[in-house]
C-alpha cells in the first residue's frame, strides 16, 4: 500500500471513531479506496467525502464533504464502509470528464475479480433519472468495456474510436501455429495484425520491465504482427499517431 492510500485509510478510520454507523465513504474517496484510476487533481484531494441516508445527520467537520442519498446502500472495502461500485461511478459523473469516467467504469468491470458489470452499471444509471451528471453517465455507460487494464488503455481506445477509426479489441491473446500462448496485447486490430501497446512510465523506468517488453515485442512480431507503442505524450498530441494508425490499417488490411 502506497503512502497516500495508507494516509487516506487512516483518516477514514479516524472519522469512523466519531461516526461509526449510518455513514459511508463516497465519491472520489470511495473511488480511491476501491483503487480506481482518478485524474491527478482528485488523487491529491484532501477532503473526505461521506454519504448518509436521507433524513440522517451529515457530519459537520472541517475537511469532510457530506452528501445525502435516498437510495442508500453500503458496501465494504477492506473493512471500510463505502458506496457500492455502481453508486460510486454515478456519483463521479458530475465531477469527472467523460474519458476519466469511462476509465473508472472500465476499472470496475475489468479486474480479475470484477467489482460489478456493465449491465448493473447501466441499470443503476437507468434508475437514477434527475440526478446531477446523469446525462454524462448515460453517454459514458455505452463506452465502458470489459478487459481494459489501465486508464491509459481506455484513453487510447476512446481516442481511436473518437477519431473515426474502428474500435480495437482489448487485451487480445495471441498464440502461435501450435496454439501456444505468446502474448496478450493491450489493443488489437486482428484483421490487420496490428497491436497497440500503451506504455506507462513504469515501462520506461523499470529496467526489468523494459527488457521484458523488448523480448515480448519480438515474439509478437515473429507472428507477423506490427506493434505500435503509445505513450501519454501521444494521447496529449495525437496529430501524428492517428494518421499513422489509419495508414497502417489501410495498408495491412489490403
Amino acid at each position: 500500500m502506497v503512502a497516500d492510500e495508507l494516509s487516506l485509510r487512516r483518516r477514514c478510520e479516524a472519522l469512523l471513531l466519531h461516526r461509526p454507523d449510518r455513514m459511508v465513504f463516497s465519491h472520489v474517496t470511495a473511488a480511491a479506496l476501491y483503487g480506481a484510476p482518478l485524474p491527478m487533481q482528485f488523487e491529491n484531494e484532501s477532503d473526505i467525502h461521506v454519504t448518509v441516508p436521507a433524513g440522517g445527520r451529515a457530519p459537520q467537520i472541517a475537511g469532510v464533504r457530506s452528501h445525502v442519498l435516498a437510495a442508500w446502500r453500503a458496501a465494504e472495502v477492506s473493512g471500510l464502509p463505502v458506496t457500492t461500485p455502481e453508486q460510486t461511478w454515478l456519483d463521479l459523473a458530475p465531477i469527472l470528464g467523460q474519458a476519466a469516467l469511462v476509465a473508472v467504469g472500465d476499472f470496475f468491470v475489468s479486474r480479475r475479480d470484477p467489482l460489478t458489470d456493465v449491465v448493473r452499471l447501466a441499470a443503476h444509471v437507468g434508475g437514477s433519472s434527475g440526478r446531477r451528471g446523469i446525462a454524462r453517465a448515460r453517454q459514458a455507460i455505452g463506452l465502458v468495456r470489459e478487459g481494459s487494464e489501465s486508464a491509459g488503455e481506455t484513453r487510447l481506445r476512446l481516442l481511436l474510436a473518437g477519431s473515426g477509426l474502428p474500435e480495437p479489441v482489448a487485451n487480445l491473446e495471441l498464440r502461435d501455429d501450435r496454439g501456444v500462448f505468446v502474448a496478450r496485447v493491450d489493443l488489437a486490430y486482428p484483421a490487420a495484425r496490428l497491436a497497440l501497446e500503451y506504455e506507462g512510465d513504469i515501462h520506461r523506468t523499470d529496467r526489468a520491465i523494459w527488457h521484458r517488453d523488448i523480448a515480448r515485442r519480438e515474439r509478437v512480431e515473429d507472428l507477423g504482427w506490427r506493434v505500435v507503442r503509445v505513450t501519454s505524450a501521444d494521447l496529449r498530441a495525437p496529430e501524428e499517431l492517428i494518421p499513422r494508425i489509419r495508414h497502417l490499417l489501410r495498408t495491412r488490411e489490403s
